[in-house]
């Protein structure tokens, strides 16, 4: 029950921490024309994993940054490929699929396995213009 309880308080402060700073920078401030964000959403993921194992491996602080790294690295290159204002040569519904199993084969390959990190980058692919637009912000 202890155990349980501390899961549900850091996971609830640190989303509740995260909501009001993506509300904060939603209202106040702006890059170019384009809003940031704080918020992802595989950051809930993260913060279960964090609290509820945070001996895992997967959640050692060099596996979230460097799987994130590797997942928004490559979400971004494909976006790249699919987008009709840059290339343009591959469907969208093919990035899709090619983005995870990528993501997935270059994190096992560098050690830096970070499944939240694999859902960032789908975010990214089938984001809103709002998302799209900050690119290497994301």
């Amino acid at each position: 029950l202890c155990f349980a309880a501390t899961s549900f308080l850091g996971v609830f402060a640190s989303l509740l921490v995260l909501t009001r700073i993506d509300l904060v920078l939603r209202e106040r401030a702006q890059y170019r024309d384009h809003t940031l964000f704080a918020l992802v959403a595989s950051f809930a993921a993260l913060a279960v994993m964090l609290f509820t194992s945070p001996t895992s491996p997967l959640v050692q602080p060099r596996s979230v940054v460097g799987g994130h790294l590797i997942a928004v690295v490559t979400a971004i290159a494909f976006d790249y490929l699919t987008s009709s204002q840059h290339l343009h040569v591959l469907p969208q519904w093919v990035a899709l699929g090619a983005v995870p199993g990528i993501t997935v084969t270059l994190m096992t390959r560098s050690g830096l396995i970070h499944p939240p990190a694999v859902a960032c980058a789908v975010i990214y692919l089938e984001g809103d213009p709002e998302i799209k637009n900050a690119r290497w912000l994301f």
